[in-house]
């Protein structure tokens, strides 16, 4: 299942913004148990980390650490905020 995260907005950075944006996915996309979710970024302009966390946690204690994946982009907020998460996931 994949999950456009340009619906949630252009510029996606506070922890709140994030955590209501994680709530609607776990209300509105239940995906079968075979199938990962897919968070695509694409038309996305910047991602904060504390919304990216935020989103990650939820999703990830609904869904199971493996099941939820980003895909790639090119975007450097991304790819930035995920050096954040992981490194404090370490």
């Amino acid at each position: 299942m994949k999950i456009k995260l340009r619906r949630f907005g252009d510029i996606l950075t506070s922890r709140p913004a994030g955590r209501e944006a994680a709530l609607a996915m776990k209300a509105y996309q239940r995906p079968p148990a075979d199938e990962n979710v897919e968070l695509d970024f694409e038309g996305v302009l910047s991602v904060g980390p504390s919304w990216l966390d935020e989103v990650l946690s939820e999703l990830r204690d609904e869904f199971g650490r493996d099941r939820v994946v980003c895909l790639p982009t090119k975007n450097p907020s991304v790819i930035e905020s995920l050096k954040v998460i992981d490194s404090a996931d370490e």
